[in-house]
Formats: structure tokens, C-alpha cells, sequence
């Protein structure tokens, strides 16, 4: 995008907010239509070996000043509500970060595919090992 060769191209939110910084001719949207969301997940398996760390680490992580802090360091919304107040304004109304609740309605997360997940991983083994 920033070298001129495409026009448009799929990426992440934060992806585009940096790149956007850069070229201020570039523009993040969402489709009207919708898109897909992701969320990034924090987990602890039962054979992790420092447990107390790791829920030292997501205890950290939810600190308000510190989801604040991640948010504008690394351009990705917060879902910690705490952390979110302590935004700036300019952040709290971006809709490339925060976009209004009718444009999320039209969204879809990816979801279990239940008793499809074997064809589903079968066809999707097929498209990328071609």
C-alpha cells in the first residue's frame, strides 16, 4: 500500500491505523456491510508450568493505565472498560478503533463450525496446499 502498488487491500485495524499514519492519502473503513472481527485471547492451559505468573501477567494486562497504554502504543481497541475511560478523546471517538454498535451488528466472529469442522478443514488443507 505505501510503495502506490495496490489501491485497496484487507488488513487488520491496527495494520491500517499505522499505515494510514504514514500516507495520509490511505483510509481505514469498515464495508457498510460489515466485516469480520477478531478478538485476541489470553488463556492458561492446565500443563502450563507457571501458572501464578501467567495470571500475574493477565492481571497486569488488565490494569486500566496499562490497557490504556497498550491501545495507543499498538493502535488495537481495549475492551476493558476502565481502560477505555482513560483515553483521550480523540482515541474514545475514533471509529477505526471504536466503531458505532450498528456497523458492529453487521459483523461476524468467527465461530465453531461443529459437525462441519472436518469438511471445513479438509477443504481449507486443499486451498492452501495447492
Amino acid at each position: 500500500m505505501l510503495a502506490g502498488d495496490l489501491i485497496l487491500a484487507m488488513c487488520y485495524s491496527a495494520d491500517a491505523i499505522r499505515v494510514s499514519k504514514e500516507n495520509s492519502k490511505l483510509k481505514y473503513v469498515i464495508p457498510r456491510s460489515g466485516s469480520s472481527l477478531w478478538t485476541d485471547t489470553m488463556v492458561i492451559p492446565k500443563s502450563a508450568p507457571n501458572q501464578d505468573g501467567a495470571y500475574a501477567w493477565i492481571n497486569f494486562l488488565l490494569q486500566p493505565e496499562i490497557a490504556a497504554t497498550i491501545t495507543q502504543r499498538l493502535k488495537i481497541a481495549t475492551p476493558n472498560r476502565a481502560g477505555f475511560e482513560l483515553l483521550p478523546e480523540q482515541i474514545k471517538n475514533n471509529t477505526n478503533f471504536f466503531p458505532p454498535d450498528d456497523l458492529l451488528a453487521k459483523c461476524e466472529r468467527i465461530s465453531p463450525l461443529g459437525q462441519f469442522e472436518e469438511v471445513y478443514d479438509r477443504y481449507w488443507t486443499k486451498l492452501t496446499s495447492s
